[in-house]
């Protein structure tokens, strides 16, 4: 994943996951996989898939698929998360939410104390923010394709909005010790709700607009995540909850209209009688360990982590209500503790941000030290690596740069056509062998790690970043296809190659639906050109004009009388000295390629002397073709190729290619 990056200057990245639990390897979400990579500090959150579920039921659609991030060597274990580029634009958006919160922090003062607010500037940084917010909220929503790109975006978003909330109340005291003290939880939350009616009325009209123009459901195209932290403040308000609710006064006063302190000292008294009560009380201690699965030497911490405790207790002979926490309090907890649960799981998301930063043409990022201590080790990350931005319309950039391997069995609709004449026998035999051709080619890709793309039929497109890999692969396919042969391979006529390194784009494909989950469509001029020269398909507009003249009217024989001259000069004419061989490529006379062997474009050539993996042996001279022999890997797995140049083929939408042969080098 590539992004579009310039020689100078040095530009953020943030990684959201961290190392990868192992059902993640085929991108497919579940409670299981999930649930893993929600780690601690934890104080109310078990983790467990049954806890996530309950407490995120439709966390499929609310919550995004991390996928792997490869290091630089792309060997190592890789990272797991979703890399948000800070681009000068995304940098926008922050200080835009800094200068829109600050001024409604002036205007909440100037209602409070009565202090002259400008509200035309006020108004003016608003409009600002919500320019900006629309944008990526849109650019989020119409990029998404079921790859949860509005809930990735509120999960970066809300890093900045809880630290600067967080704040309010010091900035307050700070601002007016009197008023701080007396107001400043409920300015913050006064500030939190135009803040949240800001948000919701640019999500809300994104959605609309996007539903308009795609007709399609608005309330699919609101952000999920963003609906639940709606519905619960923490996570937009906090950075960090610990196990005795300190960090919550300011959510008590200025939220629940409650004293924090008082609801501490009266849950701490509770917890210490449920000390008690679990270390004699024979009803508490069968209940515990019978209907919660808890031993009663775990102590009060762990029950009390279960919804519904509370209540149970408040009904216990020896139950305090006006020491412990009242009939209303004990509602008033087991509300939170369903938001603190919810708040940890997003949280845990959240603090696996980590920042990553481009120098030299290079994504790096400070991982944590193996070895331990304070100091983390910075590590590059794959060149591969396309981070989200979210002010940019595609959010990631769907073009990317791969070698490219496609292969096509030569005359197959035709052998299909004559064995199905033949019979149901011949027909079912013929499909059971192109089964058993193409499960083993699938395997030998997997083994050269290189990537299936898609099915063509009778061929298939493999992509992938090492050169040297489709090389062997495509000498291995070929040799493959010899002994199929001689082992009674019905698809006898020839076996067409390509190899190319050129410009794919990525077409996401939504299959959550399904419980596949996500798959992208190659298209682009990389998978023209492979098509182009697997086939050898030329120019033909003479062809169409040909065609267009008929349809109107004109007679066959006065059309071709008319072009005579023009197709006499192009006429393919095969060359018997190059056909002479079991695998062969050359152009003809009229620049048209004939492949039936391996080609490839000078693109591949190029990064194919790259390689380290190679090592030149010198010329090669058969019959009249001459041809660069060298040697490819090392040890028993090593192959001789020998590559020669063609000339500039002419195909179809793409002009003159320069187009080189590559030949099996074993019998040399």
């Amino acid at each position: 994943m590539n992004p579009d990056r310039s020689r100078h200057g040095v530009r953020t990245v943030l990684l959201v996951g961290w190392r990868p639990p192992r059902l993640l390897s085929t991108g497919i979400m579940d409670q299981n996989s999930l649930s893993r990579l929600i780690r601690g500090p934890l104080n109310f959150f078990r983790v467990n898939p049954e806890e996530l579920r309950r407490i995120v039921p439709d966390f499929e659609s609310v919550l995004p698929i991390p996928h792997r991030i490869f290091l630089e060597e792309e060997k190592a274990t890789p990272l797991v998360g979703f890399p948000v580029l800070l681009s000068k634009d995304s940098r926008a958006l922050r200080e835009a939410l800094e200068r829109y919160l600050e001024w409604e922090e002036v205007v909440q003062l100037g209602e409070t104390t009565g202090e002259v607010v400008d509200l035309k500037t006020y108004e003016r940084v608003r409009r600002d923010y919500q320019t900006l917010l629309a944008r990526a909220t849109e650019n989020a929503t119409r990029s998404s394709f079921g790859r949860h790109y509005p809930s990735i975006f509120w999960l970066y978003h809300s890093i900045a909005i809880s630290r600067l909330f967080k704040e309010i109340p010091r900035r307050v005291l700070r601002h007016d010790l009197q008023l701080g003290r007396e107001r400043g939880d409920e300015i913050k939350y006064g500030m939190f709700e135009r803040f949240l009616d800001t948000v919701l009325t640019v999500s809300y009209d994104v959605a609309q607009k996007v539903a308009s123009e795609a007709e399609e459901e608005e309330s699919h195209l609101f952000p999920a995540l963003l609906e639940r932290m709606r519905d619960n403040v923490l996570i937009l308000t906090e950075d960090y909850i610990s196990s005795d609710l300190a960090q919550l006064d300011s959510y008590f006063r200025g939220c629940l209209r409650l004293d924090g302190r008082d609801f501490r000292q009266r849950f701490d008294a509770m917890r210490e009688w449920l000390d008690q009560r679990l270390a004699t009380d024979p009803e508490i201690q069968g209940a515990a360990r019978h209907l919660l699965g808890l031993r009663p030497e775990d102590g009060s911490q762990e029950l009390l982590k279960r919804p519904g405790s509370v209540r149970f207790l408040s009904q216990r002979p020896g139950y305090l209500a006006e020491r412990f926490l009242t009939p209303r309090l004990v509602e008033v907890w087991e509300s939170l503790l369903l938001k603190l649960k919810e708040y940890e799981i997003l949280l845990a998301l959240r603090r696996l941000v980590i920042p990553v930063v481009e120098k030299k043409g290079w994504l790096t990022c400070h991982a944590p030290n193996p070895r331990g201590g304070q100091i983390p080790k910075e590590v590059l990350l794959s060149r591969s690596t396309r981070p989200l931005e979210f002010m940019s319309p595609w959010v990631v950039d769907p073009v990317v740069q791969r070698f490219g391997l496609i292969y096509d069995i030569t005359d197959f609709s035709a052998i299909i056509s004559f064995l199905k004449r033949s019979g149901s026998v011949e027909q079912d035999s013929s499909y059971t062998w192109i089964f058993r051709f193409q499960r083993r080619i699938n395997q030998m890709a997997r083994s050269h790690r290189l990537k299936l793309e898609k099915y063509l039929g009778d061929g298939a497109l493999f992509s992938g970043r090492h050169p040297d890999r489709h090389l062997a692969m495509a000498i291995r396919l070929q040799r493959y296809y010899k002994r199929a042969i001689e082992d009674g391979f019905p698809f006898d006529r020839g076996l067409r190659i390509a190899l190319n390194y050129g410009q794919y784009r990525l077409l996401p494909m939504q299959q959550d639906e399904l419980g596949e989950g996500q798959r992208y469509e190659f298209f682009g001029h990389g998978i023209v050109e492979l098509s182009r020269l697997v086939t050898g398909k030329a120019m033909r507009e003479i062809d169409e004009v040909k065609n267009l003249l008929v349809s109107v009217g004109y007679s066959v024989p006065e059309v071709d009388q008319f072009f005579a001259p023009v197709l006499n000069r192009d006429l393919d004419v095969i060359d018997k000295g190059e056909e002479d061989r079991r695998f062969f490529s050359y152009l003809n006379r009229s620049g048209a390629l004939i492949n039936e062997g391996i080609v490839a474009t000078r693109h591949f050539i190029v990064g194919l002397d790259e390689v380290k993996q190679t090592s030149n042996l010198g010329d090669v001279t058969v019959g009249k073709r001459s041809y660069v022999a060298f040697r490819l890997g090392a040890g028993v797995d090593s192959m001789v190729v020998g590559v020669r140049m063609l000339g500039k083929a002419r195909l179809k939408g793409l002009g003159r290619v320069p187009v080189y042969e590559i030949v099996d080098g074993e019998d040399w």
